[in-house]
């Protein structure tokens, strides 16, 4: 077979899956990695992008079905990016995922000879997330254009509007949202938040925020529910001017949906195309809400990051404390600490904790929500974990080092500064299975050896799996 070359058709069986998702393919020393394909699937591909020892494609038909593959539970799959994996089997999802994790920390770190535990499954497997970001776009037939430039055939105006469109990005657009109607993961109250917000939004007859002209006025939906406490969070992220008629629409929506302790709006009069990290203005309630995790009351403002999956993060903070194994003497690093989730709840079973966080509106929060669980062996200070770990003057080493880090992982320095604490153990919890591998690598380098790790599945459809890690200082 010659090297394959874009818009070229292609069938293929499908004998694995890639880190991130796709299925993979190989013919005559090429690796082809196909968007919609899954393991056991004989498909006809158009070639999206050809390299010199690789191709991507795309889905054009089915040939033959996978033993693996179900029908997709969402009416916007094939159109919104997101839940790829709702074609593939739960079982097997699981299975990849592990295998996924195994295989990062072999090849990407090096790392063999670890125990490694049975994944957990997600409960439940729909309407799980507590957080969930939308953006605003100016609908039109461009965006289904789009839709069907990238192969999804199946567009249709139920999902691409003609008019103001509140939504997820399209693939391969980002200029347009998919105008999502249901999304199922995340409840049916704040899905109908989102549709009532849209409608509102379409009748004051403002436009969408244009990123090239930096102009329009409506940016980002942001939605965060307590799925343990009920209540609801509503920020409207907007361009620069009036909100109008907010008596109105705070008066309305907070009617329509008594479960809203907290509506607040944003203002992002910036080009960066993000939800968080601007003031706020409280239009009603609170300029927070509140979740409880494993016995723990935490408050959460609109700055601050909260495991997305309520119930999943539950048992994931209880494997990372049966990992740790304290019993009660204990001085614990939490670094990377946000708002003290899982230093409150280790702080139960150790002398000390000392949490390190960099967002100070988190390491407020933390603080607050220890007096509010009478935790009173907790301390938390702010700033970067590489220049905390420099600076602190300490008494005693740590007995235990936990690391949540963000999904780029820690970097060398912050790896080089935990080694040198001389921790006995570290327990690591990961978003991302390959920067995890990377950090892996180095501290074993450090003297550090992976004993045991358990995945722990927060995002059921998605190809992303956190882990729980321990590691023992040789």
């Amino acid at each position: 077979m010659k090297k394959p070359v874009k818009t070229q058709e292609l069938d293929l069986s499908i004998a694995s899956l890639a880190f991130g998702g796709r299925g993979v393919a190989r013919q005559d020393g090429f690796v082809i990695f196909v968007e919609g394909a899954v393991p056991g699937d004989r498909v006809r591909a158009v070639v999206t992008h050809a390299r010199r020892s690789y191709a991507e494609a795309r889905v054009k038909e089915l040939l033959n079905s996978s033993a693996e593959r179900v029908e997709p539970k969402c009416r916007h799959f094939g159109v919104c990016g997101g839940c790829s994996w709702q074609t593939l089997s739960y079982d097997a999802q699981l299975r990849y995922k592990q295998s996924q994790v195994t295989e990062c920390l072999g090849h990407i770190g090096g790392i063999r000879g670890f125990e490694v535990d049975e994944p957990l499954a997600a409960e439940p497997l729909w309407r799980y997330r507590n957080k969930v970001e939308f953006s605003f776009s100016a609908g039109d037939r461009g965006a289904a254009d789009s839709v069907k430039a990238i192969g999804r055939s199946d567009a249709s105006d139920a999902a691409i509007g003609t008019g103001l469109d509140l939504g997820f990005h399209l693939p391969g657009d980002w200029r347009r949202v998919v105008n999502i109607q249901d999304c199922l993961l995340h409840s049916e109250t704040t899905n109908a938040i989102r549709n009532a917000v849209r409608d509102f939004a379409r009748g004051t007859g403002l436009a969408a925020w244009e990123q090239q002209s930096e102009t329009g006025f409506w940016r980002h939906l942001v939605l965060r529910e307590g799925i343990n406490t009920g209540e609801i969070m509503v920020n409207i992220v907007t361009g620069p001017g009036d909100f109008p008629d907010a008596e109105g629409f705070t008066k309305n929506l907070t009617a329509a949906f008594p479960g809203i302790a907290s509506l607040v709006w944003s203002i992002n009069d910036t080009r960066a195309s993000v939800a968080t990290g601007f003031p706020f203005t409280v239009l009603a309630g609170r300029d927070h809400i509140f979740e409880e995790i494993c016995g723990l009351r935490f408050k959460v403002s609109p700055q601050t990051f909260l495991q997305t999956n309520t119930l999943m993060a539950e048992r994931l903070y209880r494997k990372a404390l049966e990992y740790a194994g304290l019993e009660g003497h204990e001085f614990v690093f939490d670094l990377y600490s946000g708002i003290g989730s899982i230093a409150l709840l280790m702080a139960k079973s150790c002398s000390e904790i000392l949490g390190i966080e960099i967002v100070e509106d988190a390491v407020r929060l933390a603080r607050e929500n220890a007096l509010a669980n009478s935790v009173t062996n907790s301390r938390f200070i702010s700033g970067k974990v590489r220049a905390a770990l420099k600076n602190i003057e300490l008494d005693r080493r740590p007995d235990l080092v936990v690391l949540d880090p963000p999904r780029a992982g820690a970097s060398k320095k912050e790896i080089q500064r935990v080694i040198e604490l001389g921790a006995p153990r570290i327990v690591y919890v990961s978003c991302n299975a390959s920067t995890l591998a990377g950090n892996a690598a180095r501290l074993a380098e450090g003297g550090y050896q992976l004993i045991r790790t358990g995945a722990v599945d927060m995002f059921p459809h998605t190809p992303h799996i956190e882990v729980v890690s321990l590691f023992e200082r040789s």
